[in-house]
């Protein structure tokens, strides 16, 4: 998006983001991780009373994660819930 577009928002379709974990074979904890996300909030996006709405981001990554597409050099490291960034 240029900066001409910045009074825009994306928002995906849930309905995409379901039809995306279907052609990756996911389940909801496989979507989930591949995402980087828990299962609940991977779960509020897909929701389907009161749907939120696919941000550009999420989307962005769903595109690169099914054609193959690696991450920016990095780490992996576990995940847990309530620890600060950067760790001590």
């Amino acid at each position: 998006m240029s900066k001409a577009n910045n009074n825009f928002r994306y928002e995906g379709d849930p309905q995409a983001l379901r039809a995306w974990q279907k052609r990756m074979e996911y389940t909801y904890d496989d979507a989930a991780a591949a995402l980087g996300m828990s299962r609940s909030g991977y779960s509020s996006l897909i929701a389907k009373s009161n749907p939120v709405f696919i941000d550009l981001r999420t989307a962005l990554a769903c595109a690169a994660i099914e054609l193959g597409v690696e991450p920016l050099p990095g780490n992996l490291v576990p995940y847990q819930r309530g620890t600060k960034w950067p760790p001590n």
